[in-house]
């Protein structure tokens, strides 16, 4: 397609909008990585980090005796 770009709607894009670059998303923050037996927190509480499931996502931590399956996102 030939000519300048344009909105979607098909009217042309103002002398502001013309040169801009769309911004590169930042890179996703690594998370750390624990070893079995190692603290961690989850909803202010303390426990043990037990395994990563496997999945990428989930966790197995100990809690009070009870192994709780939480969101890697959610250990503190």
């Amino acid at each position: 397609m030939s000519g300048r770009a344009r909105l979607p709607g098909g009217e042309p894009r103002k002398t502001s909008q013309r040169n801009s670059r769309r911004v590169a998303q930042s890179p996703a923050r690594a998370a750390p990585n624990w070893k079995p037996n190692d603290v961690v927190r989850w909803k202010g509480r303390s426990g043990t980090f037990r395994r990563d499931v496997g999945d990428g996502e989930h966790v197995e931590i100990v809690l009070a005796d009870r192994i709780y399956r939480v969101r890697l996102s959610e250990l503190g």
